[in-house]
C-alpha cells in the first residue's frame, strides 16, 4: 500500500504513530459504501456506518466496535422483499506477519479495514431471511406448514416400490 491508497478509502488507515505508542488508541467513525456486497438470499443496501476503536497493542493493533448496515433480501417462505437492518460487534486484530484466517494485515504503517469489514458484514448477513417467524409461505391454506402427520400404514404406497412388495411377499 502506499501513501496514495489511504487517500482514496476511508477504510485505509494511518498506524505508524499508534505503534510507536503502546496502548494508545484512536477511535473511528465513517460511514462507507458496500452497496452490493451480497450472499445468496441477502444484499447490502446503502452505507455502512461503522465505530471503531484501535488500540495498539504487543504484536499490533485490536479493533473493536460495531457496524450497522441495512440489507434487502427476499423471504425464504413468503418471497416478499424484506429490508432490515444487520448490526454486528466485532474485535479483531492487525499484525506486521498476519496468521492466515486469523488476523489481518498492517502494511507501511497502514491497516486496510476492507477486508475485515466485507468478512464482517457476510457473516452477519441472514443465511435464510424471514419476513416474520411466524411467515406461513405463499399460500397457508393451500400449502398448510404444520399438518398432523399421517400413519404410515394410512399413506398410499409408492408405485415404485412394487417390486420389491413382490419379493418381500413372495409373489
Amino acid at each position: 500500500m502506499s501513501r496514495s491508497s489511504s487517500q482514496t478509502s476511508p477504510l485505509v488507515v494511518l498506524v505508524a504513530e499508534l505503534l510507536r505508542r503502546p496502548g494508545s488508541h484512536r477511535t473511528l467513525s465513517l460511514q462507507v459504501d458496500f452497496d452490493g456486497l451480497s450472499t445468496s438470499d441477502a444484499a447490502v443496501s446503502g452505507l455502512v456506518d461503522l465505530q471503531m476503536r484501535l488500540e495498539s497493542v504487543v504484536g499490533g493493533l485490536e479493533a473493536s466496535g460495531s457496524l450497522s448496515a441495512g440489507w434487502k433480501g427476499s423471504c425464504r417462505r413468503c418471497l416478499e422483499p424484506i429490508e432490515q437492518t444487520v448490526e454486528q460487534d466485532l474485535q479483531e486484530m492487525f499484525a506486521n506477519a498476519p496468521a492466515d484466517g486469523e488476523t489481518y494485515l498492517i502494511h507501511d504503517g497502514e491497516v486496510d479495514m476492507t477486508p475485515m469489514v466485507r468478512d464482517c458484514l457476510v457473516l452477519a448477513l441472514p443465511i435464510a431471511p424471514l419476513c416474520s417467524e411466524d411467515c406461513a409461505g405463499p399460500a397457508p391454506d393451500a400449502y398448510p406448514m404444520n399438518q398432523p402427520e399421517t400413519p404410515a400404514e394410512d399413506r398410499p404406497r409408492d408405485p415404485r416400490w412394487a417390486a420389491l412388495d413382490a419379493l418381500r411377499t413372495g409373489q
